[in-house]
């Protein structure tokens, strides 16, 4: 079973935004558990869990409910049963109530799992970097590799291994067929849902930029898909990129208040984490987009690659709020700046497809880079919290250690 995600959206009651900022500040602090907590002070002991792979907490503002509003953000990476993954949350938690009791609606642990449940999101798009991989299968190549190296390092040859044969082969490919078998499944869902325009134009926009595969150049040549020309041959972005972030036009909102000691990139793992507004009126279009994508990401793509992009553990789209506002909650390797060069080279029809229907996306997209990283900063939220089950690993250290490189 593929690992499981969870995104919940929980309102935080009025006034109480600073207060839960400085509890959730500290477990950021020290979310691998490194040092003693102060006595008294709340805790989440994430190193304890054995089915976490990434998990985040973030304050979003919450315009719908009113000016100085905010919300918290939940979202994880997880094993095994949503019911079990809440039962562990409150296990690993020294205070359930100094974190949650913050929040409109939460009544103690006893009804945790059902406050969470009545709260949550379910993804219109999901990439998975390593379907067949768990934190602790993970954990255990790791470890695996670790005592090979200090073995090679003492003087022990490697032990002999085979190269894979034919049937390694064959199963490979059965299992690949096997797992892009529902897609035209997928299609008549989406067609159903969404509307066959919408799919179709959808997905045309997503594949416009995706020539070097074969299968999609062959599709844009047969229905003329291309990119279409730049508005303008400069860029649209402010010269002021020290500002704190504004609406970029009107309908446009800011998601958080962002901290100025944010820290990103301090790391080998980051997230991102994105709140835009859909404009009224495109929430199908969007749907559509995401439709193509989680099916492609879940049927076709290969291990630890996303259309070329490995770099990215996880990523998840959440269309929320009755279809007004879309979150993208990631979990990559390396810079925040080459993150987004990556996806800009290597998947940039598919960013335009996603957000040209968000408010203030730039006239010229992806393709005006620094106006698209502007728009992308607008949108940021920091987490306070941020975990990973393998914190020092690479999307490309773990193909080698798990061995799915060669299979």
């Amino acid at each position: 079973m593929p690992p499981r995600t969870l995104t919940v959206l929980a309102a935080i009651k009025p006034g109480e935004e600073k207060a839960l900022r400085a509890v959730l500040r500290p477990i950021g602090d020290d979310v691998n558990g490194s040092r003693l907590p102060a006595v008294g002070r709340p805790h989440i002991a994430f190193p304890r869990s054995e089915r976490i792979h990434f998990a985040r907490l973030a304050i979003l503002s919450d315009p719908d409910r009113g000016p100085g509003r905010h919300r918290l953000l939940y979202a994880s990476v997880f094993d095994g049963s949503l019911d079990a993954h809440l039962a562990e949350i409150v296990s690993l938690t020294s205070n359930l109530d100094a974190i949650w009791g913050c929040c409109e609606g939460y009544a103690g642990a006893a009804s945790f799992a059902a406050f969470m449940k009545a709260r949550a999101h379910e993804p219109s798009a999901l990439y998975i970097a390593f379907r067949d991989e768990t934190v602790a299968s993970i954990q255990g190549a790791i470890s695996a590799r670790r005592a090979r190296d200090q073995a090679r390092d003492a003087g022990v040859p490697d032990p002999p291994t085979s190269p894979p044969g034919a049937m390694d082969a064959i199963g490979a490919v059965t299992a690949r067929v096997i797992r892009a078998a529902p897609i035209l499944r997928d299609v008549v869902v989406a067609v159903a849902e969404n509307g066959l325009a919408n799919v179709y134009r959808g997905t045309l926009k997503v594949l416009a930029s995706l020539d070097r595969y074969t299968a999609f150049r062959l599709l844009n040549r047969v229905t003329r898909n291309r990119l279409p020309p730049r508005q303008s041959p400069f860029s649209s972005a402010s010269l002021d990129t020290c500002a704190a972030p504004t609406p970029l036009v009107p309908g446009d909102e800011i998601p958080s208040d962002r901290d100025p000691e944010f820290r990103e990139d301090v790391v080998t793992q980051n997230q991102l984490t994105l709140v835009t507004v859909i404009q009224p009126g495109a929430t199908a279009r969007v749907r559509a987009v995401m439709s193509a994508i989680g099916s492609y990401s879940t049927r076709l793509s290969p291990k630890g690659s996303l259309t070329g992009v490995s770099t990215i553990h996880f990523v998840r789209w959440v269309i929320v709020d009755g279809g007004k506002r879309l979150v993208m909650v990631s979990d990559y390797d390396g810079s925040w700046e080459n993150y987004i060069d990556e996806f800009a080279e290597m998947i940039l029809s598919g960013l335009d497809a996603i957000w040209e229907t968000a408010f203030g996306y730039p006239p010229d997209g992806a393709r005006d880079l620094p106006a698209f990283k502007q728009f992308l900063r607008s949108h940021q939220v920091p987490a306070e919290v941020f975990y990973s089950a393998y914190p020092e690993q690479t999307v490309l250290n773990i193909l080698h250690d798990t061995g799915a490189a060669y299979r």
